[in-house]
């Protein structure tokens, strides 16, 4: 029922697809192999340099267009339906498994095998788990983003390496009346996912039949986390940037391009901060979450072995880094993923060392389909943990019997 469901909502998107304004493999060169990418112009313009050498290797000349996130995932849907799609699309980490459900995807194991094997091994695990939906392959990674720590070193001398320094600090700081902000997740489930997993919780249970936000490794990482909120990190936004720049939030858990922001917007205070890895929890682990964007193949393309070579070609460790050397320019400071590239990667080694250590130790979000519609039940405990002061085991109950219901629709 659900998938008559999902390929009747895409029919009744073909009534629009003709006025579809996307350049896709219908309206294609000889020859030629059409790439959306999700973010910035700049980047696309980057993508298209490098087509241009892959043209003088292969034959095969390549177009990169921009797609806004806000309009990407309707723009895919739509795409598909009206037969347009492109031949490469880079999208959220669970597109690539909901438009596979759909058949729009190529299951590039299937495909590819032997070259999902080798890539495969060069890529951060922790990025790579939330792009497999059980042994099919939808996407490769393109990128990854994670959570750090950034502090002011001159108010905050050591970063806290465990829940208690943390908490700790934030009570020293709030005497001062200062404290920390949390301006990548704050009041939803990606702020609560790091202290969740080092709580020794989880949202599933292995192989993704039940949902576990009924436990006490649950509960005791919500009640850390509202704990924070507590203590001295606001419930309204505060830009890392401004808060770090007057000293008036010395401290602040966020996205590894803040680093960029942080050169560019605060450059008066340069010199005075660093980042670190996430404090230690319960379980002993720092594991933080990792987000990014994966590479996929449609189905429809005409240029199948063409398209993947060119995915390859974005792979390699010498273009990779001409791709994260560009972004710093147009601050899309996304992470390489293959292993291999970091080695020649132009970056201070310091912020190397602590982004290569935490990216070992992190998660990305649940390669189940019933993921995004499910986020939002576990915002609304949150919320009302920290702003209505509910308890958090009962919140998280509430939570996991909404998810659960949400599960077995998706997967019945």
């Amino acid at each position: 029922m659900r998938r008559v469901k999902k390929v009747f909502m895409l029919g009744v998107m073909v009534l629009f697809a003709a006025s579809f304004c996307g350049c896709g493999t219908n309206a294609k060169k000889k020859n030629e192999i059409t790439m959306w990418l999700v973010g910035s112009e700049g980047q696309a313009k980057t993508i298209t340099k490098l087509g241009k050498k892959f043209t003088e290797e292969t034959g095969v000349t390549v177009l990169c267009q921009a797609i806004s996130w806000g309009d990407a995932h309707s723009k895919y849907l739509t795409s598909i339906a009206g037969d347009v799609s492109p031949d490469i699309g880079t999208m959220g980490l669970t597109w690539g498994m909901e438009f596979g459900e759909l058949g729009a995807m190529v299951d590039l194991r299937g495909e590819f095998p032997e070259d999902v094997n080798v890539l495969e091994k060069k890529i951060f695990p922790s990025i790579l788990k939330s792009t497999q939906y059980g042994k099919k392959v939808y996407g490769i990674p393109f990128d990854l983003s994670e959570h750090i720590m950034y502090y002011r070193k001159d108010i905050v001398p050591q970063a806290p390496k465990t829940w208690d320094e943390l908490m700790s600090v934030i009570r020293s700081l709030k005497a001062l009346n200062k404290g920390m902000v949390i301006d990548w997740g704050s009041l939803d489930w990606i702020g609560y996912s790091p202290f969740l997993w080092q709580a020794g919780g989880s949202y599933y249970n292995d192989d993704y039949t039940k949902v576990t936000l009924g436990t006490p490794e649950a509960e005791e990482g919500l009640r850390f986390f509202a704990e924070l909120y507590k203590e001295g990190v606001p419930k309204t936004a505060v830009p890392l940037e401004q808060g770090m720049r007057t000293g008036d939030y010395p401290l602040a858990i966020s996205g590894n391009w803040k680093i960029i922001s942080l050169m560019v917007g605060a450059p008066e205070i340069k010199g005075k901060w660093a980042i670190a890895t996430l404090p230690k929890g319960p379980s002993g682990k720092n594991t933080a979450f990792i987000g990014g964007r994966v590479l996929g193949l449609f189905a429809k393309s005409k240029m199948k072995k063409e398209a993947w070579e060119f995915i390859k070609f974005l792979f390699k460790p010498e273009n990779q880094c001409l791709i994260y050397e560009a972004s710093l320019e147009t601050e899309d400071a996304y992470l390489p993923p293959n292993m291999d590239t970091w080695r020649s990667l132009p970056m201070d080694e310091d912020f190397k060392e602590v982004l290569q250590s935490q990216a070992r130790d992190a998660k990305g979000p649940p390669p189940v389909l019933a993921w995004d519609s499910s986020t939002r039940f576990i915002n609304h405990a949150i919320q009302m943990v920290i702003i209505k002061g509910a308890d958090a085991g009962d919140e998280l109950k509430k939570a996991e019997i909404q998810m659960q219901k949400e599960l077995d629709r998706v997967r019945y």
